[in-house]
């Protein structure tokens, strides 16, 4: 993976500064420590709760990308039970789809967001879950390194043009920037 910045380099006798390109490689490694037997401790928004109505949670495929050729995905789009198709619902997309969705996970953000929303600390908000690419059949299939963390424009585009357009064609979703959520 490559950066390319820019630094202002002036000299000590000039007042004019320099604009030089600063290229840094970053390549990927993988952590050297054994993380699986931390875990994150459950509060009471990642359990299901008495009397908190339960949304909708529906699978989609996605395959003929024009951002990420090539891959194939799976999203969720949780709907609150509270939705209603007349009042437009905040968005909150989740990257690393299913590791934040599964029900019995570490995450459970359904859960958490049915709960939040049942109490009234966020307003009706629809979830999206995305899980990252992967070529099929490749004999290094994770494309999820090259999505998040590119330092392009590519995944945002890829959510903006690709993956929200199903949602909006199929919910009713706030335009505002200060409704949707990453």
């Amino acid at each position: 993976m490559k950066r390319v910045g820019w630094k202002s380099i002036a000299a000590p006798s000039d007042d004019r500064a320099t604009v030089l390109p600063v290229v840094i490689e970053m390549p990927y490694h993988p952590l050297p420590i054994d993380q699986s037997d931390v875990h994150y401790v459950h509060g009471p928004d990642s359990v299901v709760q008495p009397g908190v109505p339960a949304g909708e949670t529906i699978a989609f495929d996605w395959h003929g990308s024009a951002i990420c050729p090539g891959t194939f995905r799976k999203f969720w789009v949780h709907v609150p039970a509270q939705y209603d198709p007349t009042e437009p619902a905040s968005l909150m997309v989740f990257q690393d789809g299913w590791w934040y969705l599964d029900p019995e996970g570490q995450v459970r953000g359904a859960t958490v967001l049915d709960n939040l929303m049942h109490c009234g600390d966020i307003p009706v908000t629809i979830g999206v879950f995305v899980d990252p690419g992967i070529f099929p059949n490749a004999a290094n299939p994770k494309n999820r390194n090259n999505e998040y963390d590119a330092f392009d424009d590519r995944y945002a585009s890829f959510l903006l043009r690709e993956i929200i357009p199903q949602v909006t064609e199929r919910y009713a979703i706030a335009q505002a920037p200060e409704r949707w959520g990453i």
